[in-house]
């Protein structure tokens, strides 16, 4: 099935050729024939399946339907975010149709948010509490409004918003479609919409459980252990990007400052942020100028993020469904991730509850008492004391090359005196066979001084052994002399006819020596 296939009007379909929407997901598939039927919904998705889709393209369709004289839809999302996601796919998909929307969200600025009421728009997409601020000011009409959604119900619920949103449902006509959309349906929730819905049809798809595409683990450890285990992580996989959770906003900011101190470049966002902080965090994560970002639950829910490489649980969330929509995060649209949680003695109890979520499997390790080095950490093998994680490709060619000589030409040269070519030597007198061997001697000290670190390593073009030095001390000289010796007698080292005539040369040479009695010594030859 294609969008094609849903009877939606050209301009609609152009959008959605733009975003590269061809085929609708399950959800969008049972939901908007629903929708386009007028009829009332309950949805009931994870995270993470299209579902903001599944209300949006619907409603643009009908807007267009109807007569566009007043705001005619009014989305209602528990976080800025969301709201922010919501306008923006609007706003995409809307484009050649020419809808048009407003953001009505905490942080920006309110009067060019009352400016944009007042002029008139088709769809409004609100957070409860700007919204009940604005109207106070504004006045907004909704007499001509015909669809309301309520986006991820139940994350509104826990934030405290049933009696907003109680307050805003009785600003609207009764005569209205109504779309409920949650990740789960708590009792309150259902109470609700019995209230506010007619016969309602309903949709549920893999109701609040983890994706089959992300592989999660827990590791049980000490609060201190938990920076380490982070760089181990960071060190070991091959990542883009990671949203790191915590339970507090203070918390959020500390985890931060303590990855900047260990050299990870990280941002953070939490409820007490302005908007303008939160979206340029947002914003550096989502285009990789910034590859970890510290969050609160305010990116748990609905915050589509591509390409989430890691999820990391640095606190364990409240209760399951907070778990199922953070590794959400991750492992979207058919593509895989990783999903990790720390887990702490005081947490275990909480835990415990998310580790029974029906057919999911958490992979669980335990954290040596002695863990501290992030080397000591592999994510294939576990862990392991004194173990290094591996080298780089740039550090191992590093570590190669410092294997070898430096100079190839230099330990040529040493190498040289000590091969012996098996050649007959010529005869030579007792001055040349005492002159050789002095120059073999001062030859073997000069080894001795260049001898390079990695002396052993004879693969490597490296000198060999030749005697005792400071670094061996338990080696003795009896075993490298009388080789020595008896190499010398065996293979005599060759002198040439030039280097003998300058031993000859030399010998009849006067030393110089100093004053004027030198420069005249040096003219009488020697007899």
């Amino acid at each position: 099935m294609k969008f094609t296939d849903l009877n939606l009007s050209e301009p609609l379909l152009a959008g959605l050729r733009d975003v590269r929407f061809i085929e609708p997901t399950p959800v969008q598939k049972q939901a908007i024939p629903i929708v386009l039927e007028g009829k009332d919904l309950i949805g009931v998705a994870q995270t993470g399946t299209g579902k903001t889709g599944a209300f949006v393209i619907p409603i643009m369709e009908r807007v267009l339907q109807t007569k566009r004289d007043g705001v005619k839809a009014l989305i209602l999302s528990p976080t800025r975010e969301l709201a922010t996601q919501i306008d923006q796919e609007i706003f995409a998909i809307g484009y050649h149709a020419g809808i048009t929307s407003a953001t009505v969200i905490g942080g920006s600025d309110f009067s060019v948010q009352a400016k944009a009421l007042k002029a008139g728009v088709d769809i409004i997409v609100a957070t409860p509490g700007r919204l009940i601020d604005q109207h106070k000011v504004v006045n907004i009409d909704f007499s001509k409004l015909e669809f309301f959604v309520l986006d991820e119900a139940d994350r509104m619920l826990d934030m405290g918003f049933l009696p907003d949103m109680k307050k805003i449902i009785s600003w609207m006509p009764q005569k209205r479609q109504t779309l409920l959309f949650s990740a789960t349906m708590p009792p309150e929730i259902q109470k609700l919409a019995g209230s506010i819905m007619k016969n309602p049809d309903s949709v549920e798809i893999e109701r609040s459980k983890p994706s089959g595409q992300v592989e999660q683990r827990s590791y049980s450890l000490r609060s201190n252990q938990k920076i380490p285990l982070v760089k181990g992580i960071f060190d070991q996989l091959e990542w883009e990007s990671c949203i790191i959770f915590t339970s507090t906003k203070k918390g959020t900011d500390e985890l931060q400052r303590l990855l900047k101190k260990e050299g990870i470049k990280a941002a953070s966002i939490h409820g007490d942020r302005s908007q303008d902080e939160r979206n340029k965090a947002l914003n550096a994560f989502k285009n990789g100028q910034v590859p970890v970002i510290v969050a609160t639950d305010v990116l748990a829910r609905g915050i589509d993020i591509k390409g989430v490489s890691i999820i990391i649980n640095y606190d364990v969330p409240n209760n399951s469904d907070d778990y199922v929509h953070r590794i959400g995060r991750t492992g979207r649209y058919d593509k895989s991730g990783i999903a990790i949680t720390f887990v702490t003695k005081r947490d275990s109890r909480t835990f415990k509850d998310i580790s029974n979520i029906k057919g999911n499997k958490i992979n669980s390790i335990d954290v040596p008492d002695k863990f501290k080095n992030p080397e000591e950490f592999s994510w294939k093998d576990g862990f392991s004391a004194g173990k290094r994680a591996p080298q780089p490709k740039a550090e191992k060619e590093e570590a190669k090359s410092d294997q070898k000589p430096r100079d190839n030409k230099e330990t040529s040269a040493e190498s040289k005196p000590k091969k012996n070519p098996s050649r007959k030597s010529n005869k030579r007198g007792k001055s040349a066979k005492t002159e050789d061997t002095k120059r073999e001697n001062k030859q073997t000290d000069d080894n001795r001084q260049k001898k390079s670190p990695n002396r052993n390593d004879r693969s490597s073009g490296a000198v060999q052994k030749t005697g005792p030095s400071k670094s061996d001390p338990k080696e003795a000289p009896k075993s490298s002399e009388p080789k020595k010796k008896a190499a010398a007698k065996k293979e005599p080292a060759i002198v040439l006819p030039v280097i003998e005539q300058a031993v000859e040369r030399n010998k009849r040479a006067r030393k110089p020596a100093k004053g004027v009695w030198g420069i005249i010594k040096s003219f009488i030859p020697k007899l």
